[in-house]
């Protein structure tokens, strides 16, 4: 939960995602972005002199992907990138999407970037892979 204090009245805002990793609690104030794909990994071998193929199936391999996470200032940001960096089994939660929750290990890259248009608010986008 985050409450703006410095409204006339307080205001509190329920978080739209929590992150978590044993007891550490990554709560950012929006998601700006998800995008995931899977691996299908079913096989089709051509065979010479046929004009149909062998195939192999095989299941689809878990999520891979990149979050972008908007955080309201640049030491919650800062503490998200180092947190990511430190590795470990996420657990990404978002309130509202009940097809998004996952297990993930950060994969790739973590970057943090000042956003452009307000200069006030800071994005934290991490690669995962889902475990």
């Amino acid at each position: 939960m985050i409450i703006l204090s410095q409204a006339p009245q307080p205001v509190v805002i329920q978080p739209v995602v929590v992150i978590t990793r044993g007891d550490v609690d990554i709560i950012p104030t929006i998601v700006d972005g998800y995008e995931s794909t899977h691996e299908t990994r079913s096989i089709v071998h051509q065979i010479l002199g046929r004009p149909d193929p062998d195939v192999t199936l095989r299941p689809a391999g878990l999520r891979t992907g990149t979050l972008r996470l908007v955080f309201a200032d640049e030491f919650a940001a800062a503490d998200a990138e180092t947190e990511f960096g430190v590795g470990g089994v996420f657990t990404f939660h978002p309130i509202e999407r009940e097809t998004l929750p996952m297990d993930f290990v950060p994969t790739g890259r973590v970057t943090r970037t000042l956003d452009d248009q307000t200069r006030r608010v800071w994005i934290v986008a991490v690669d995962f892979h889902e475990v």
